[in-house]
């Protein structure tokens, strides 16, 4: 039989609590990120958890996400609330309306806590902390660059390096396979996102062999750039291609200690996405750490944003975050100042005076206060 103590701590699959050090590590690089997302003009804007269903699930990023979205009834309105799944949707309906009247390009960057019905094969949990920044205005290629190269920036700003940028061209697929059967394409689909050459080789279906080249091609960026430009060549979308390589040259140009991958094909969690997208990784952390790309707002304009997954970061980090502790045996706010001003954290002690030492090394504390002096305790 269950204790009915261990009961009430069960909590829904995908769902957690975030303990310290943790929940302390995470606040401090959400923080330090917004800080980085600040220096380069992006301004801080802080939506609410909960929209109105037919808001917040209507066209733009948000018409996606239906199938990931918990929907609740608001008791004053007596209409259908949607919790958030992504913050995406709510930077669209933001830039669209409350700030429609700001000169663009619009630098925004937001953090908040998200909740999707289910969790991905990459990460189970179902609420998640996004940390992000969308660049509202005219489509260009030092936009998308400069998204990518900002985020980046930011990771490294919180000792993740080793970053590798994957760069996408969802649509292209779309476009390559617009006039085949829904059933085919499914099959096809299918086989481009298991990477399974050899199935799909065995398929017939106009454009096999373009498609089958650049899943060859896929990840070595040299040898995806010089086919690319072979399809600019042929007229393929030349204008597109000649926007996604600039980009990349673009992002090279600025940062060489970043390794580039190149996957035209990927189209995997970019549902809502119109333009070039991309995944960044680290050497030094399992699965994607952070992804973005272009899309279209409400008004029908152009954005480009990333998003960073802070839950996927903050666990892998040792972060010398926590100054070190100084036990006061007393209360006493005016020592306390002093000790904090000088670079400590301080506890109060509560016990007996024999007992002080004990308590103090009990509490994790480094050093005790004592006759308006910090010693160090022995361990």
């Amino acid at each position: 039989m269950s204790h009915p103590s261990t009961e009430k701590g069960l909590l829904p699959a995908g769902l957690s609590d975030i303990l310290y050090p943790n929940a302390h590590i995470q606040s401090k690089i959400i923080e330090n990120l917004l800080d980085i997302f600040s220096s380069y003009g992006y301004l801080r804007v802080k939506p609410p958890l909960v929209e109105y269903e037919e808001a917040l699930l209507s066209d733009g990023p948000g018409k996606v996400l239906k199938d990931s979205t918990f929907r609740v009834m608001d008791p004053l309105s007596q209409k259908m609330l949607a919790l958030r799944a992504d913050v995406t949707a709510q930077i669209s309906r933001i830039a669209s309306t409350r700030l429609s009247h700001l000169s663009r390009p619009l630098r925004l960057s937001y953090s908040g806590d998200v909740l999707r019905v289910n969790g991905d094969s990459f990460n189970m949990e179902r609420q998640k902390t996004q940390v992000g920044a969308e660049l509202i205005g005219p489509k260009s290629e030092s936009i998308d660059a400069e998204i990518m190269l900002v985020c980046v920036q930011a990771l490294k700003s919180i000792n993740i390096d080793n970053l590798t940028i994957d760069i996408n061209l969802p649509f292209l697929r779309k476009y390559l396979l617009k006039d085949i059967s829904r059933p085919l394409k499914y099959t096809i689909n299918h086989y481009i996102d298991i990477k399974d050459k050899k199935s799909l080789k065995k398929l017939k279906f106009e454009n096999l062999n373009i498609i089958s080249e650049l899943m060859d091609v896929a990840e070595d960026h040299s040898h995806a750039i010089k086919y690319l430009l072979e399809l600019k060549s042929k007229g393929i979308l030349a204008g597109l291609i000649e926007h996604y390589l600039t980009v990349i040259n673009i992002v090279r140009k600025n940062d060489k200690s970043i390794k580039l991958s190149i996957d035209p094909l990927e189209n995997r969690g970019f549902k809502y996405h119109t333009g070039i997208t991309f995944t960044i990784f680290s050497d030094k952390l399992k699965g994607e750490i952070a992804k973005g790309g272009s899309y279209n707002i409400l008004t029908g304009e152009t954005a480009t944003g990333c998003t960073i997954y802070t839950e996927k970061v903050y666990p892998n980090l040792m972060l010398n975050l926590d100054k070190d502790l100084v036990y006061i045996p007393y209360l006493n706010m005016k020592d306390a100042e002093e000790i904090i001003k000088k670079g400590y954290r301080i506890i109060f002690g509560s016990v007996s005076s024999s007992e002080i030492e004990k308590e103090a090394l009990e509490m994790k504390c480094k050093y005790i206060w004592k006759n308006k002096t910090i010693i160090k305790l022995k361990s």
